[in-house]
């Protein structure tokens, strides 16, 4: 019943009032000073001249290029610049009503002086989301959980992005997606990037770009694609910063404050943050095994309750130095401590033909932690004709430490308890280098070409010892002990040329990569590894239609690589009941992606539709198999081959400039050929998932938000996972000139938030639950200082006095 609610709240909400106009289209390009370069995210404004009052606005695409539908006949002067500098006005033009379009041409940024007018001001909102020619950009400046939530609850209102409960991030229902933060990658999304998403501020980050095909100059890991998370930039002159505090319910708390000054030829960057979370879970688990040889059914039950407060400091900074017209010379680094202590109380009881067999209880103390630190250095030099070329080379090292220790006592059959160690330890190195260079060709053309180097390394020791009752001390299990390396090294080679012809653009890239993973599995002297060279074409075309409307075609190669954990052949021990191993004979899962989509903005409403289509072989899947009547071992293989086909949809539009709606859904369908985990015929089901954003301007300094996610049931290779859906709410009142607000969120209103999954296989059905304390209370305070007066971001204004 509440499902059939939700639907039927979603879809009313995505259908209404969303109506097409067309009428006389102002269109233009925003380029450069020179006029060789098309600039992106500029803000285009149209004022009636007789009246002062604001009849348009819109943003560039990736191409400069703008739009501005539905203009009613009149005088108009266009203000066009990005937010935070001076605007750039056009002279009176005049629409007659008559014509279908009046283009502006080619308009040219001034980084003269101030154009001095009469005293007006412009304000426009920022649209909730972009598509250009290779991505979709999303800004975040609306989301409330921006102010108090963390990176994992901002991308839970991200279209097609799901966040499951232990914070793993999945695209369009695939997991296998790569996050980059600022376009790079970074030792935060690591070993334990789901972690890091949920220790990491919100409030740092600008926008999120989600993109299903990359192009070249990305590399081709993550099958489902590339989220991009763009942070917060740089003050261009003065010194300002931000900080923000917020306290929730169980003693959370987070704090952080960010700035820079820019002096002369320096700027100098950094923030700091802190975070402490409190993370209840609990978990059930029936799993039934009907033994082929006996016909003997024997069943295992389980039961956690878990407990961690995790404590997260994050900290970020640079200096920047500009020698020289053009050039600009940077050092950062970032580092990140986290650590917690997780208890844990779990209870097993098993029974085979009616009749029990084993119940016992078994406690974990295990004092965690993780320490990430990176640093690098840049240049970035500027030629004449708007010829660009950027150097990077960073270094990360990731150190994550399991202490864990367990108490068992035994109910039936009574025997004497016992204690047993698990110590885990791996250490990660990555060292990564790239040069990227750019240049027009001619005035609808640019060539992009570049290297990237990346080097990554791992040691991970697993040292298990048990109590021995007559001395009192812990023995080494060398049956359990085992240490793994792992090492691989990529070069890589990119060219990508873009060029337009009128309305049609287009976007090819090629990527060449030389792969070499070498695997050393020291405690059982086992040796591996692969060497391969590939190529990974892209392709991205637009076609711009009439009345503000584009098409797109894009298709991508892309490949997934196993990692060091799903290489080690030795088992680990997580429990009596539970083992994981890797298969170092996983090969890398290749993967073919179309996509076709369709776009339309007018002054208040925004469409997207896409529709796509993923043909993939040699999958990597986790595969569950008994080992004996009550012990499962986890493991990868590689899949024969798997198809996924959907379509996206995207709607936005605001009403009476007072209330703003943004939905989005994706509906797919996904066949599994699993005929090597022991299913004859090919598994295939639909599945679907949808977002509700609803935004109230109850005045212009007050904002009531609600957001609304759905997932419905998703096929995996060896059964499904059952739906989930959230609600989410919040309010933010500003005043002080808007350099103060107060934020109050509830995320997961109902605490409806759950995680179901079941394996069903001939000889296996596995059902488990996982809960979480998700209803979380935040009230905070945002306060920024310095600078000029500081406007909320999801809000464009520019002022001008004599």
């Amino acid at each position: 019943m509440k499902q059939r609610y939700a639907i039927s709240f979603i879809l009313t909400c995505a259908i209404l009032g969303l109506t097409v106009r067309s009428q006389t289209a102002v269109s233009g390009t925003i380029v450069n000073p020179a006029g060789d370069h098309p600039i992106q995210h500029v803000t285009v404004t149209l004022k009636k001249v007789a009246t002062g009052e604001v009849a348009a606005s819109g943003t560039t695409d990736a191409t400069g290029r703008f739009t501005l539908p539905d203009v009613p006949a009149g005088q108009y002067e266009a203000i066009y610049g990005e937010a935070g500098t001076s605007p750039n006005i056009t002279g009176v033009f005049e629409l007659d009503g008559k014509e279908a379009a009046h283009d502006l041409g080619r308009l040219q940024t001034d980084t003269g002086a101030l154009v001095q007018l009469d005293k007006f001001q412009v304000q426009g909102k920022q649209e909730s989301f972009d598509n250009a020619i290779d991505r979709k950009v999303y800004h975040v400046g609306k989301d409330l959980q921006s102010a108090a939530g963390s990176a994992s609850d901002l991308l839970q209102n991200v279209p097609a992005v799901q966040v499951d409960i232990e914070g793993n991030v999945s695209l369009r229902g695939s997991s296998d997606v790569t996050i980059l933060i600022n376009g790079k990658s970074s030792t935060l999304m690591g070993r334990n990037r789901a972690a890091a998403l949920e220790q990491m501020p919100a409030d740092s980050i600008e926008r999120i770009e989600v993109i299903t095909n990359p192009s070249a100059k990305y590399r081709p890991d993550g099958t489902a694609g590339v989220i991009n998370i763009v942070m917060k930039s740089k003050q261009k002159s003065g010194t300002a910063g931000s900080v923000s505090m917020n306290v929730g319910n169980n003693q959370r708390y987070n704090f952080s404050v960010s700035g820079n000054v820019h002096a002369g030829a320096f700027n100098y960057y950094g923030s700091a943050s802190i975070r402490q979370d409190d993370r209840p879970r609990e978990s059930s688990e029936t799993r039934i095994f009907a033994d082929p040889l006996t016909g003997v059914t024997s069943i295992t039950r389980q039961q956690t309750q878990e407990t961690s407060r995790p404590r997260s400091r994050i900290f970020q900074g640079g200096v920047e130095y500009v020698p020289s017209k053009g050039t600009t010379l940077g050092a950062n680094v970032s580092y990140n401590y986290r650590d917690f202590l997780r208890r844990a109380d779990q209870h097993y009881a098993t029974s085979a033909g009616g009749a029990s067999v084993s119940d016992y209880k078994r406690t974990r103390y295990d004092p965690e932690y993780e320490k990430d630190i990176e640093f690098g250095g840049t240049l970035a030099h500027s030629f004449a004709e708007d010829r660009e070329l950027s150097v990077e080379v960073k270094h990360g090292r990731t150190t994550e430490q399991e202490d864990n220790h367990y108490q068992n006592t035994y109910l039936f059959p009574v025997t004497p308890a016992s204690a047993n160690n698990n110590l885990i330890k791996v250490i990660e190195n990555s060292t990564e280098a790239t040069a990227d260079y750019s240049s027009p060709l001619g005035k609808d053309a640019k060539l992009e070409v570049g290297y990237a180097g990346l080097f990554e390394g791992s040691d991970a020791d697993f040292r298990v010892s048990d109590l021995d009752p007559v001395s009192g001390l812990f023995i080494p299990d060398t049956t359990k002990t085992n240490r793994f390396k792992y090492d691989s090294r990529i070069h890589a080679l990119y060219l990508t040329v873009e060029r337009h012809f009128g309305s049609f653009g287009a976007m090819g890239g090629l990527r060449f990569e030389d792969v070499k993973i070498e695997t050393h599995q020291i405690t059982t002297g086992q040796d591996g590894g692969d060497n391969y060279r590939n190529i990974y074409p892209t392709l991205h075309l637009t076609y711009d239609l009439p009345a503000a409307q584009q098409l797109q075609l894009n298709y991508s190669h892309r490949v997934r690589r196993p990692e060091g954990d799903d290489l080690n052949p030795f088992p680990e021990y997580q429990d009596p009941f539970n083992l994981r191993a890797g298969n170092p004979h996983l090969q890398p899962e290749q993967i073919h992606s179309i996509e076709a989509g369709w776009q339309m903005k007018n002054n208040d409403t925004t469409y997207l539709a896409t529709a796509y289509y993923r043909y993939r072989y040699n999958g990597i899947t986790e595969v569950t198999r008994f080992v004996d009547s009550t012990t499962l071992l986890t493991t990868k293989e590689n899949l024969s081959t798997s198809r996924a086909s959907g379509l996206e949809l995207g709607a936005a539009r605001r009403f009476w400039d007072r209330l703003g709606l943004n939905f989005s859904g994706n509906v797919y369908r996904s066949e599994i050929d699993a005929g090597n985990l022991g299913f004859t015929e090919p598994r295939s089901a639909i599945a679907w998932d949808a977002k509700v954003n609803l935004g109230w301007d109850v005045s212009p300094a007050t904002l009531v938000q609600l957001n609304a996610n759905y997932s419905a049931k998703r096929l995996t290779p060896q059964g499904y996972r059952y739906p989930t859906s959230v609600l989410n709410i919040g309010l933010r009142h500003t005043f002080a000139n808007k350099k103060v607000a107060v934020i109050a969120t509830v995320s997961d209103v109902f605490n409806s938030l759950k995680e179901r999954t079941l394996i069903d296989t001939p000889s296996l059905r596995d059902e488990i639950t996982r809960r979480r304390s998700s209803r979380i209370f935040y009230v905070g305070l945002v306060y920024n200082f310095g600078g000029a007066s500081k406007r909320q971001k999801d809000d464009i204004i520019f002022d001008n006095a004599p």
